[in-house]
């Protein structure tokens, strides 16, 4: 009843909501006059539940591992095919990882800010994991982008008249062209292996 009065939230939503920290040991009640009353456990239990998730995640790892071999073989060989498609935020991120892969420099054009909006707190990751792997880019931004978003290290960055800007990308990277949509509603890319194309959109870009 008191958070129904301070948040405004349904009955229904707080009780799924109590339930669920019920289950990760967040919150406890007792029984005081035929009445469940809760009470939140000790703030440190957020700690163990992260520490509990990265162990689970650790072990994930070393079990990916284990059979990296055989993925990277499966994965050679389906690498026949020119054209990619995916769909979707982890769509995307499977490109930017393929990025990080090829360890090689790359170039990109988009608006700039429309990435971060679709990718929130991934590209900090990603930029984190790029400049570990002294991975350079050359991008072109829309000028709404020069104050929105922050310049990261090995890169640089030149912009254009906000009217080119669009919810389409490119990143050019090795052999690969990726073609990205990055609508908040919608997200697509495609990613077009092969040299020539790769080679005439570089020449694009330096113009």
């Amino acid at each position: 009843g008191q958070i129904m009065e301070k948040t405004g939230m349904h009955r229904r939503n707080i009780y799924d909501s109590i339930a669920r920290l019920l289950e990760k040991g967040l919150v406890s009640y007792v029984i005081v006059n035929n009445k469940k009353v809760f009470s939140p456990a000790s703030p440190k239990r957020l700690i163990g539940l992260v520490e509990e998730r990265k162990f689970k995640l650790d072990n994930l790892k070393d079990r990916l591992n284990k059979i990296m071999p055989e993925l990277e073989l499966r994965t050679k060989l389906e690498e026949r095919h020119d054209v990619r498609f995916f769909r979707g935020v982890e769509g995307l991120k499977t490109v930017f990882e393929h990025i990080l892969r090829t360890g090689e420099d790359y170039i990109g054009i988009s608006p700039g800010y429309q990435l971060e909006n679709v990718l929130k707190y991934y590209m900090k990751y990603f930029v984190n994991k790029r400049v570990k792997a002294k991975i350079r880019n050359k991008l072109i931004y829309s000028e709404k982008a020069r104050k929105q978003v922050k310049k990261n290290p090995l890169s640089e960055i030149r912009y254009i008249p906000e009217h080119y800007s669009s919810i389409a990308a490119l990143r050019i990277y090795g052999d690969n062209i990726a073609i990205l949509l990055l609508s908040e509603k919608e997200q697509i890319a495609i990613v077009i292996k092969n040299q020539s194309i790769a080679d005439g959109y570089r020449k694009y870009f330096e113009l």
